[in-house]
Formats: structure tokens, C-alpha cells, sequence
């Protein structure tokens, strides 16, 4: 067992039974992508903050599995940066900062975010338009947000995208649990992080239009 230390930015999370954050999925800016397991302790502190889109810095253990030759990351501390971030939870939280010190978990507050989640459609981010090459479009598919219409929300992403040509430069990505799930339809552009809420099929074209449309 061996400590890492690595940089980076979350691009998918991994809940089990609905609601429990597990593993985060963190790409390094060399392009290398980890998956992570939580600690315990870790999973409650920021249930609501680690989504994608998100840097963050994780120190943790390395192990590898003699039979198998399996590697595991597991996360003891993690430091969340939101100082270019456009994503902002949606829940009042403590952010959390958590240290092993003697193989116990002790819990740090760092701050406390607060933020009121909109009742109508919610867009949060930059007005720049995305670059069509490096662009992603995340969208939930956990219960809450396919019985809202996230199953229609990617049918009307793929047709809008094919339609305008854009299917080679926008990649559309079924994620896990985006959080605010009573607020679903999620969806996060990349890379500009922009998050809409409460999103409709019938809204699709327009969010193309304002993130994608090539330059004539």
C-alpha cells in the first residue's frame, strides 16, 4: 500500500442504490483517468459538491492485488477547487477537508456554501461558445431524471446534433447521478461546465444553437 497525490477534474460519478456517492472518475490534465473510491466519511461530507466538471485534488492509498494485479485508489482527503468553476452545489453543505491522521478520520470545515435551487429552468455558466472538438453534453440517467424526460432529452440531443452536423464534434455522455435530482432532467455542457436544470426535449434546439453552432 502506497500513498498517491493527483490533480485533476471529475468527469463522471459512480452512486450505488440511488443516492450514495462511491467512486469519482477524476481526469488528469496529462489525460490519464483514475478511478477513485471514496472513504466513508468522504461520501456523506460532499455528496453534493463532487459532480462533473469539478477540479479537485485527492490524496489517498494505492493498492495492487497480488492475485489479480488489480490496482485500487481509494480517496482520504480531498480538496475541491471552485475557483474557475461555473458549477455551484445546489444544497446547503459544509465542504469538507478530510485528514488521516493514526488511521482515523477526522473532518476538517473548510466553508460552507449556500445556494437556492430555481424552480424554472436553471442555466449556469459562461456565454462562450463551447469548442465544437472538445465538447461533451452529460446527461443523467438515474430514475429521478428518466422519469422526468432525460430519455427524450438524448433523443432530442441526437437529432438536433445530427441534424446541424454537429454529431462529430459533440459527444453525448450517459452519466451517473449529476445530483439535484428532484431537478431533473440534468444535463452539463463541457467544457465550459455550463448545468441546466428542469431541461425539456423541446428546449434542446436552443440550447444547441446558444453552445454549439459553428461559425460560418
Amino acid at each position: 500500500m502506497t500513498k498517491f497525490i493527483l490533480e485533476g477534474q471529475i468527469q463522471q460519478v459512480t452512486v450505488k442504490d440511488g443516492y450514495k456517492l462511491k467512486y469519482i472518475h477524476v481526469e488528469t490534465p496529462a489525460g490519464n483517468n483514475y478511478i477513485i473510491k471514496l472513504a466513508k466519511p468522504l461520501r456523506k461530507i460532499f455528496a453534493s459538491v463532487l459532480i462533473p466538471g469539478l477540479g479537485v485534488k485527492v490524496t489517498g492509498e494505492r493498492t495492487v492485488y497480488r492475485k489479480t494485479g488489480e490496482e485500487e485508489l481509494k480517496a482520504l482527503k480531498i480538496k475541491p477547487d471552485f475557483s474557475n468553476n461555473a458549477i455551484t452545489p445546489c444544497k446547503n453543505h459544509n465542504v469538507g477537508l478530510v485528514e488521516t491522521l493514526s488511521s482515523q478520520v477526522k473532518e476538517q470545515k473548510l466553508s460552507e456554501t449556500e445556494h437556492t435551487c430555481s424552480k424554472s429552468p436553471e442555466i449556469t455558466g459562461t456565454n462562450s461558445k463551447c469548442a465544437a472538438k472538445k465538447a461533451q453534453i452529460l446527461v443523467c440517467q438515474k430514475s429521478d431524471c428518466q422519469k422526468r424526460g432525460a430519455g427524450k432529452v438524448c433523443k432530442a440531443l441526437s437529432e438536433v446534433l445530427s441534424d446541424r452536423g454537429l454529431q462529430d464534434h459533440v459527444t453525448i455522455k450517459k452519466t451517473g447521478c449529476l445530483k439535484k435530482c428532484k431537478a431533473g432532467p440534468n444535463l452539463v455542457i463541457m467544457p465550459n461546465k455550463a448545468r441546466y436544470s428542469r431541461i425539456s426535449s423541446s428546449e434542446i434546439p436552443d440550447v444547441i444553437e446558444k453552445h454549439f453552432s459553428l461559425e460560418a
